[in-house]
């Protein structure tokens, strides 16, 4: 009599979880469904008329590929949003391949007072640094002299 209690509460239990499909539908519409945002790639301010000021943040690594210069920044902040721009001066200094010297802004508009090191990734569209037929410049930030990266295009 025992097990044949037993069989039928599980026979109840195996009748009872069958799943139709019908409600694991209606999760999956109800589930949000997480967007794969690229980041955006700002443009490079053309202006011969900047003038350089100090930074008051490193740039730890620059890295060109697809027309899209990689720059990983370093700062002091974290409670508050922050942005950089970039300035090209439209100078090239004459060498083989031609040199580009990259100004960088740090956009702090909410005074972010915080103390935290922060690592941040900005991407910024080389384009408009392709010197004519060249093929490649070499991208500097003149602020740190080991800080380049090798812009290729046309290939």
């Amino acid at each position: 009599m025992k097990q044949l209690f037993v069989l039928g509460v599980l026979c109840l239990a195996a009748i009872g979880c069958k799943n139709n499909g019908s409600n694991t539908s209606k999760l999956k519409a109800e589930e949000p469904v997480a967007e794969s945002t690229a980041p955006a790639v700002k443009e490079i301010v053309i202006d011969s008329q900047r003038k350089p000021i100090k930074p008051d943040f490193q740039v730890l690594e620059m890295s060109a590929a697809d027309d899209v210069l990689t720059v990983v920044f370093r700062y002091s902040g974290g409670c508050k949003e922050h942005d950089f721009n970039a300035y090209f001066s439209g100078a090239w200094l004459k060498s083989l391949p031609p040199q580009a010297i990259i100004d960088f802004e740090h956009l702090n508009p909410d005074n972010d007072a915080c103390r935290s090191l922060v690592m941040d990734t900005v991407l910024f569209n080389l384009a408009p640094l392709k010197y004519g037929t060249s093929g490649s410049v070499v991208i500097k930030w003149p602020h740190e002299k080991t800080v380049q990266a090798v812009y290729e295009y046309g290939k």
